[in-house]
């Protein structure tokens, strides 16, 4: 539900702020570039939209664009404003849409959504602080959630069984995006490795270093030996998965052998990815360092990229041109509304 997944990510991150932000933002006036903006913003068929509404979606969308490293030029303020009360306004439209059409939603859903939510946060008091913060509370939350169950239920009522997908379209996106249907070539790999210390921190005194430093090398070059060692056994033929068995330090794939299983390049060490990449099948690797320490790679297979069937991919793909036709018809339907509504816009 988009209620739950976007409001509650906006919410739990409202809880990283200090509580003098906090106040501060709830005890300042709404202005929109310094001008104080009106208590009512807009009146739908005679209904009117309290600032507040707008205040809340205005705070929302600074604070998401910040996050994402953008700030909101003063100047730009206002027509970021009129284009969120035009968002509010379709919200509204929707919601009268369904009323006149005997869509009801039952207070236990709404009260099941609620505590989904508030079962997010680490108390109550930090739930209530981040719906103050938002300018809301718990009623106005309710009736949030309200509306937004109206708009589901009204799309569900009146734009799905309209929504058709045909079996020509189907196909037609799965040959104009079969890139997005083929698996990656994939290298099932196992390696041989021995572990090396790599320390983060310094200790505060000379000596201390010193003996660390010393005590590090010489763990280092007891792994560099030990690996040197195992390559020799690889090299004169001795099995692979049985050395691994017997001597690697990797404990997550020793007693598979070493098999680390079908890697894709991106999904591994760098240094892993470039030499695997340069095997051939049952061939293995000299000695590679990581910042983990030593391996020795076999590359037991490459898995060449494949073409997802059809028949695999039809449901999916059904599922989402239905999603995006709804979205296309739902928003037309919006639209219609608006043209047949009487909208005052007092921004």
């Amino acid at each position: 539900m988009k209620l739950k997944s976007l409001f509650i990510l906006f919410l739990l991150m409202l809880l990283n702020l200090p509580q003098t932000l906090l106040a501060k933002e709830k005890e300042a006036p709404f202005t929109i570039n310094g001008k104080l903006v009106p208590q009512v913003v807009a009146r739908v068929n005679g209904v009117p939209l309290a600032s507040e509404v707008l205040q809340r979606e205005l705070f929302g969308f600074r604070f998401q664009s910040k996050q994402m490293g953008k700030e909101i030029k003063p100047e730009e303020e206002y027509s970021v404003a009129r284009e969120l009360l035009k968002s509010v306004v379709a919200r509204e439209l929707i919601v009268q849409k369904a009323k006149s059409l005997d869509i009801a939603v039952k207070e236990d859903k709404v009260d099941l959504q609620l505590k989904n939510i508030e079962d997010q946060f680490p108390s109550h008091e930090s739930f209530i602080t981040a719906l103050a913060f938002q300018h809301l509370n718990i009623a106005s939350l309710k009736e949030k959630i309200q509306r937004t169950l109206l708009e589901d239920e009204l799309m569900r009522r009146e734009i799905a069984p309209k929504v058709k997908v045909s079996d020509e379209a189907i196909q037609k996106y799965y040959d104009d995006n079969k890139a997005s249907f083929t698996k990656p070539v994939m290298f099932r790999v196992s390696h041989i490795h021995t572990t090396t210390l790599n320390p983060k921190g310094k200790p505060e005194d000379t000596a201390s270093q010193k003996k660390a430093e010393r005590l590090t090398k010489m763990f280092n070059e007891e792994a560099k030996e030990k690996i040197v060692s195992l390559l020799k056994k690889v090299q004169a033929g001795e099995d692979f998965a049985s050395i691994a068995k017997q001597f690697s330090e990797d404990e997550a794939s020793k007693e598979a052998g070493g098999l680390l299983g079908n890697l894709h390049p991106g999904s591994t060490l760098p240094e892993i990815s470039e030499e695997m990449q340069k095997l051939n099948e049952g061939e293995t690797s000299g000695i590679i360092k990581s910042e983990f320490g030593y391996h020795i790679l076999k590359l037991e297979e490459i898995i060449p990229s494949k073409l997802m069937p059809f028949a695999k991919t039809k449901t999916d793909i059904m599922n989402l041109l239905l999603k995006l036709e709804t979205q296309k018809l739902f928003t037309t339907y919006v639209e219609d509304l608006g043209n047949q509504a009487k909208i005052e816009v007092l921004l």
